[in-house]
């Protein structure tokens, strides 16, 4: 869109400047101030031409028009036709060079109200003649032109945003309903309660966790627009992994707790990175509650950690859930989708939001993120990103 703007902007730009000496007529019909008018109208009627150029001593003096002969008819029905062209000629005569260009010339046509320009060179000789039809057709052609560009760029923009509109309003109903489910868990968990006040601290993992997911939804929405539009602040600490991603952990084997999935960890623990330690413990937070979301009963979820090429860190979350279709990974980090994008992400687990929350946050440190399924034998994915040595 931007590029048809420029490209729309470089055209007007170029309209703006078209020069007259393009489109005037080279063949220009003069005839000598002392010429009678009788001699002036056989020129017009032999050419077929609507007004002559008055030269006096070798300079243009004035314009005769077919105008200017009637109006010497009216006033002179007898001794016209031996009038000197001086008489009836307009002048003084304005005229316009072969630099200036078509806007320039059609101002000078309004400002003096006059219909024809002769064009003259830089030497003041005389080039050619251009009139007020001439320049308007010109501007006509580069408007119409423009206003089909323009047409087609306005319609792209509102087809774009109607769409963008339509795939918000799809996040929006989506959102809500994973808050409704949450309060549902919420709901029947205060019923569990009530029923058998002795058993409530079964249901506590369940209250943590619904709690816990509207809290990180409602964050996430506020943090995406924040980090979208630059108004996040980075805040970069050296700080060791094992510090980062153990309360992390502890938080999400809480979440893994009602599924019996273990959380199985590798890699380095000791290693420290600069990185904004909010950001990267909600990033590793979300692909694990993702990760755990879609994981079968009783399976494993690893949390894989290393150092690579150039000091970069790259930190890995797999789960052994189903297969994510190859047509449906280059839009998991989207933030809007279209309709029968969010169905297969239902299927395959998570609502998404939280994949663009962490490519967004990795991308605000500089680094990458990827996911790829499947993960191991055949089966699972992997979501992985890379924080570089030193964010910026």
């Amino acid at each position: 869109m931007a590029e048809d703007l420029r490209t729309l902007e470089a055209e007007t730009e170029y309209a703006a400047s078209i020069r007259v000496a393009e489109h005037m007529s080279a063949n220009v019909q003069c005839v000598p101030a002392t010429a009678t008018l009788h001699q002036a109208t056989r020129l017009l009627v032999q050419h077929g031409i609507s007004c002559l150029v008055v030269v006096e001593d070798d300079h243009p003096a004035g314009i005769v028009s077919e105008r200017d002969v009637v109006r010497e008819v009216a006033r002179d029905p007898h001794g016209w036709a031996e009038r000197p062209v001086r008489d009836a000629m307009t002048h003084p005569l304005h005229v316009t060079d072969t630099g200036a260009t078509v806007a320039q010339a059609i101002g000078e046509l309004a400002r003096h109200r006059i219909r024809r320009l002769p064009v003259l060179t830089t030497e003041g000789r005389l080039a050619g003649i251009v009139t007020q039809t001439d320049l308007l057709r010109v501007a006509h052609r580069r408007l119409a032109a423009y206003a089909v560009d323009l047409e087609r760029v306005v319609s792209a923009r509102t087809a774009e945003l109607r769409d963008l509109e339509r795939r918000r309003d799809d996040l929006v109903d989506l959102t809500v309903h994973d808050i409704k489910n949450s309060l549902c868990v919420v709901e029947s968990a205060l019923d569990s309660m009530e029923q058998d006040p002795v058993g409530a601290i079964a249901v506590l993992p369940l209250l943590r966790r619904a709690n816990l997911r509207i809290g990180n939804l409602v964050g996430t929405l506020l943090d995406v627009n924040r980090l979208e539009n630059g108004s996040l602040p980075l805040r970069l600490q050296d700080v060791s992994w094992s510090v980062l991603c153990e309360p992390v952990l502890a938080e999400a084997g809480l979440m893994a707790q009602p599924k019996g999935v273990a959380l199985n960890r590798s890699g380095e623990s000791q290693a420290v990175l600069r990185c904004d330690p909010n950001l990267v413990e909600r990033i590793l937070l979300n692909l694990l509650d993702n990760a755990i979301a879609v994981a079968p009963d009783e399976s494993v979820v690893d949390i894989h950690a290393e150092r690579q090429a150039e000091a970069s860190f790259l930190v890995r979350v797999g789960n052994r859930g189903r297969v994510i279709p190859a047509d449906v990974l280059p839009t998991l980090f989207r933030k809007y989708r279209q309709g029968g994008e969010q169905l297969s992400l239902k299927r395959f687990g998570g609502w998404g939001l939280g994949l663009t929350f962490c490519r967004l946050a990795v991308e605000r440190h500089g680094g990458t993120i990827r996911a790829r399924s499947p993960y191991v034998d055949g089966e699972g994915a992997a979501f992985e990103f890379t924080l570089p040595a030193d964010p910026r």
